[in-house]
């Protein structure tokens, strides 16, 4: 059990150096990596793991940093209270994307200092990573296009709009690896810049969105609680609320009480449906939602159903409309 156990000290002391002197790449990295060669970064943990993350997270933020800087050039001249919250909220977004989403990273040394804490280098080689982005723009840059010729000969309005949307997701996508590409290898940046506009995708995708007429009809909903819910998500799209309508959506909610006591608490049934549904009366997706709820009263027991409902409802909702848009234009 002894040998065993020395054995597998040391198979895990070898993982990282722990010589008394600190490597070159820990004081400078670029010593050892070239700055013109790679991008790098240091991260340091418990263990070799823990210190590989952090350095990732670090590599991560080399990108975050300069997309930021970028767009408080582009909101210099609104310095308002509310344009500052909005750069925060975007620079986040790009952060939680970009320590997902970076391509080919690599690790190399680990070294262990003499307070057991481990130091471990991640990089990326400049060239190699930059072929690697190249395919993945050129890939979601033919989807764009694919798209957009599907979207100019689709005379259907919803297929028309779910073509265009998923052009702008891939266009976002283009955009996003762009940036990344721009840090890691400038050079080539140029050969895989898209020849279409995001900006004119996102202008057809609204226009488009503006000929798409909703009617909402529910009933046992008295507050119209529900109802607001979905004429905000359906104004999240893009659509419009009014009379001759492209699409309705149809639905009811049913609250009862189970005549059930536990205690002082008094216990509801609910059941929520919706149908959205073409003007001739096809069902083009479902969305229902059933429970129970207690309270001291019917009445605040009902409130409670409301609020249940608003919490999980909304991100169901969008989802199942979300996926039923994809499917419009999946292959068949």
């Amino acid at each position: 059990m002894k040998i065993s156990f020395y054995f597998l000290f040391l198979g895990i002391l070898m993982g990282c150096q722990t010589t008394n002197h600190p490597p070159k790449w820990l004081a400078n990295p670029h010593s050892v990596y070239p700055e013109n060669q790679f991008l790098v970064s240091i991260g340091e943990g418990d263990t070799r793991r823990a210190a590989e993350n952090a350095a990732d997270a670090n590599l991560s933020r080399i990108f975050e940093a300069k997309i930021e800087a970028s767009e408080r050039i582009l909101d210099q001249s609104k310095e308002t209270i509310k344009t500052f919250e909005r750069t925060t909220d975007f620079s986040s977004d790009i952060q939680i994307h970009s320590s997902q989403t970076l391509h080919n990273i690599q690790h190399a040394e680990a070294w262990q200092d003499s307070k057991g804490r481990i130091h471990a280098i991640a990089y990326l080689n400049r060239r190699k990573t930059a072929e690697i982005y190249r395919k993945k723009i050129e890939e979601f840059s033919s989807k764009v296009q694919f798209f957009l010729r599907y979207s100019k000969t689709e005379k259907e309005q919803l297929k028309k709009y779910a073509a265009l949307r998923s052009a702008v997701n891939n266009a976002r996508e283009v955009s996003r690896l762009l940036r990344q590409l721009k840090t890691i290898h400038p050079p080539s940046v140029a050969s895989v810049t898209p020849g279409y506009s995001e900006s004119r995708i996102q202008k057809d995708l609204a226009e488009t969105a503006k000929n798409i007429r909703v009617e909402i009809q529910l009933s046992g909903d008295e507050e119209n609680r529900m109802k607001t819910i979905l004429e905000e998500i359906i104004t999240q799209y893009g659509f419009v609320l009014g009379r001759s309508p492209l699409l309705k959506i149809s639905g009811k909610v049913s609250i009862a009480n189970t005549q059930q006591r536990t205690g002082d608490l008094v216990f509801v049934r609910y059941i929520f449906m919706i149908n959205f549904k073409k003007t001739d009366g096809t069902v083009l997706l479902t969305v229902h939602e059933k429970g129970r709820e207690g309270h001291l009263n019917f009445e605040e027991a009902r409130v409670r159903v409301f609020r249940t409902l608003e919490q999980e409802l909304r991100p169901k909702i969008i989802r199942e409309f979300d996926r039923y848009l994809n499917n419009l234009i999946a292959p068949k």
